[in-house]
């Protein structure tokens, strides 16, 4: 299907299915589920930062790492770690196997006193260790059944049959005046009528795809001062309360509105949303493409 990505970016800045936004905040140093599907996870951690804005400076937070979970239609479990202060690009944990498959950053480098090596296409075996770390090469493509994993420069593509998402390390706004500061930008997409899913999704982001052909926006931060601090948790586009979204480790898929494993799961109560509603510019769950 011709689907294009919704956003979750910056500061996060989020870019609803059926075209709603909303801004989060979150906690520094937390992890919140965007996405809870069958078989299907994503969660970021959150971190505070600082942008310097043109004339004015933000007291505000970004994304620092994503991470996934995936059941294929084998039942295989994998799990995918991309951090933007890790070592190491990506992180591929199999279940069942001794090491995960890292994918490493462009130009990355394994050093170790005077000895260096380059990361592409190669296993390192230190005195000690338990298991190798075993570099992908670049644009390889890690696959398992129907779950597919692609690192391309900075960015992290994780599909399957049903989603297609992305994360990249982007620099701030105004890079010239927040040298060396990186954060992630996400992308998502369904590629099925996910408004339709018997599992209805949920999650931060998730939770938009409710069949009801309109658009929730929720709160974002309007304060234009010289010096300001970001408080929008994105209130009145989300059910219950932003700590609901709240993951207890990086992997984790329960919480309140899980839906990994679920075998049927109903729709958010959208009655129950105090946000802003205008007609959706979509059709069914597919993605249509928004400029951040």
């Amino acid at each position: 299907p011709n689907c294009f990505p919704f956003t979750i970016s910056k500061d996060p800045h989020f870019q609803l299915p059926h075209g709603g936004r909303a801004d989060f905040r979150g906690e520094d140093n937390a992890i919140f589920n965007l996405l809870s599907a069958k078989n299907v996870s994503m969660n970021v951690r959150i971190a505070d930062a600082d942008f310097a804005w043109n004339k004015r400076t933000v007291h505000g937070t970004k994304m620092s790492a994503a991470y996934w979970v995936v059941r294929t239609v084998k039942d295989r479990v994998i799990r995918i770690e991309y951090n933007t202060t890790a070592n190491k690009g990506v992180a591929v944990y199999e279940e069942g196997a001794t090491a995960p498959v890292v994918f490493a950053d462009e130009h990355e480098e394994f050093v170790r006193d005077n000895l260096t090596s380059s990361s592409w296409g190669v296993a390192v075996y230190e005195e000690g260790a338990t298991a190798p770390v075993v570099f992908a090469d670049e644009h390889e493509e890690f696959v398992r059944d129907n779950l597919h994993i692609q690192f391309v420069g900075k960015k992290l593509r994780v599909r399957t049959d049903k989603w297609e998402m992305s994360a990249t390390k982007s620099p701030f706004p105004f890079p010239h005046l927040n040298r060396g500061k990186i954060l992630l930008d996400i992308e998502i997409v369904a590629l099925y009528d996910a408004d339709s899913d018997v599992v209805a999704p949920h999650g931060i982001f998730g939770q938009a795809y409710d069949g009801d052909k309109m658009a929730i926006d929720g709160a974002v931060d309007s304060d234009r001062g010289t010096v300001s601090t970001t408080k929008a948790q994105a209130e009145g586009a989300i059910e219950g309360t932003w700590t609901d979204y709240k993951m207890e480790s990086k992997f984790s898929t329960s919480f309140k509105y899980t839906r990994f494993d679920a075998t049927s799961a109903k729709h958010r109560d959208v009655s129950k949303l105090a946000g802003a509603r205008h007609a959706s510019s979509q059709s069914g769950g597919k993605g249509l493409s928004i400029a951040v």
